[in-house]
């Protein structure tokens, strides 16, 4: 018994003993969790019992320290995350998808946002640079590019040689580029246009309707609808100085408005385009005009507003399809003989602006031909075109002048083509078709013909 009192005394000590260093042990983590240092020493146990635990019997390095393969597996796996990470390379915005995911090239844009009248993106610091930038940059190209804009000095000679070369080949392009190398800011009001109508209003239906398809394709692109209301107002308003030299112009003037809302350059909703003039009326031309393009819409047959001038049916075909029924007269005459037969299916065409087109194909035809019977023919038909006025001599004169510079060319298929162009020119001068300011152009063979710019001591080979 004694002996075994004495053992059990002996363990009891021996429990205490250990009770108390657990104890110690405890209080002393506590106070290194509170140092600086506890993090580290918590994390140097982890990876010692990692070391420990990884099944490496290596003794050539110490425990937590990565091998050479841990090493660069430890690099490659870096290089992944730093390449498949969404942030900004620079270190700049915040590494999200811009759009949420829905934007980019050949995206449709996240779900929903069809829906959304605006869509909120957050511009981060790159995007408003940018965003500066480009505005920065358009505003400067604006500015040059209105710099370097003409002035118009005078619409007589800066417009109307654009108007007069629209009335021959019909191509608003050309005159959209010729406009826009002057400066039309001061002109903005409707000014421009007006000029553009009255210079119709002097000529024919087949003019007026060119004007009205010009009106029409410069819509939206160099004027808008104020300044369709502010030219039809300028006109309506001078009425009484234009009516002086065309007295059927509240007519046309009316029929120029009715058209424009019919081509939805003027926005005449409810009748609101009339309804500024209730009680505006300066004059009884004034009234009148109104009267008629209020008549004209109010007729509802749009129709009948797109063919108002009564020559939209055969006056404009395209070129090509003109060029070729030309053809197909002239080729009809020279089988037939019978010029009271051409000429009225050249009236029939109702395209006097592009007579010249049938003059070029006429004389070209006739040199092909070379023969005395081809000659005599188109003498004729020129003499009687010239002399009934059905072909104005400017008609005449640009055809013959179009002819005179593509002599070269024709010469490769008629070798004696400047002889056969003498002996013509010389008839028609004769029979009084030709004019001296056509004849002094007639090219020589071997040599271009002159122009008034040129100098007149010059020869070009």
């Amino acid at each position: 018994m004694s002996t075994s009192a004495a053992e059990k005394a002996e363990v009891d000590a021996l429990i205490a003993q250990l009770s108390s260093s657990q104890d110690h042990e405890r209080k002393t983590s506590v106070n290194m969790s509170s140092s600086p240092d506890a993090s580290t020493s918590s994390s140097e146990r982890k990876r010692v019992y990692i070391r420990q635990n990884s099944g490496s019997n290596s003794s050539n390095h110490f425990s937590g320290s990565p091998t050479d393969a841990h090493k660069h597996l430890l690099q490659k796996n870096a290089k992944l995350s730093k390449k498949n990470d969404r942030k900004s390379r620079q270190g700049k915005g915040r590494g999200l998808a811009k759009k949420g995911g829905g934007g980019g090239n050949y995206t449709w844009g996240t779900m929903g946002s069809e829906f959304l009248d605006e869509y909120a993106e957050d511009f981060d610091e790159d995007d408003l640079d940018d965003l500066q930038y480009n505005e920065a940059k358009e505003k400067y190209l604006t500015q040059t590019a209105q710099s370097q804009l003409k002035p118009i000095e005078n619409f007589d000679k800066d417009i109307k040689p654009i108007i007069d070369e629209y009335f021959v080949n019909g191509d608003a392009n050309d005159v959209v580029q010729s406009l826009r190398k002057f400066d039309l800011r001061e002109h903005g009001d409707g000014e421009l246009l007006a000029y553009i109508v009255t210079i119709a209003l002097e000529k024919s239906n087949v003019h007026k309707e060119l004007i009205s398809r010009l009106l029409h394709d410069l819509n939206g692109v160099m004027f808008r609808a104020n300044d369709y209301i502010n030219c039809f107002n300028t006109l309506l308003t001078t009425l009484n100085d234009l009516s002086l030299d065309n007295p059927e112009c509240s007519t046309d003037i009316g029929k120029f408005i009715a058209r424009s809302i019919a081509d939805k350059c003027i926005d005449n909703t409810n009748g609101k385009y009339f309804a500024r003039y209730k009680g505006n009326v300066k004059c009884t031309k004034m009234q009148a005009a109104l009267d008629k393009a209020e008549t004209l819409v109010s007729m509802g047959d749009f129709y009948f507003l797109n063919n108002v001038w009564g020559a939209r049916s055969s006056g404009f075909r395209p070129v090509r399809e003109l060029a070729d029924k030309m053809n197909l007269i002239i080729h009809e005459y020279y089988d037939s003989g019978d010029g009271s037969e051409t000429i009225r299916c050249l009236k029939e065409l109702n395209v006097p602006h592009f007579f010249h087109e049938f003059i070029y194909k006429l004389i070209d035809f006739c040199l092909e031909k070379n023969t005395e019977r081809a000659q005599q023919l188109t003498i004729e038909l020129l003499e009687t075109l010239t002399k009934t006025a059905i072909i104005t001599y400017d008609q005449l004169k640009t055809g013959m002048f179009r002819l005179f510079d593509d002599m070269e060319d024709i010469q490769l298929d008629v070798p004696n083509v400047y002889e056969q162009l003498q002996a013509l020119t010389k008839q028609l001068e004769e029979n009084k078709v030709l004019n001296q300011d056509i004849i002094s152009n007639i090219p020589q063979k071997g040599r271009k013909r002159l122009t008034s710019g040129d100098d007149n001591s010059k020869q070009i080979k």
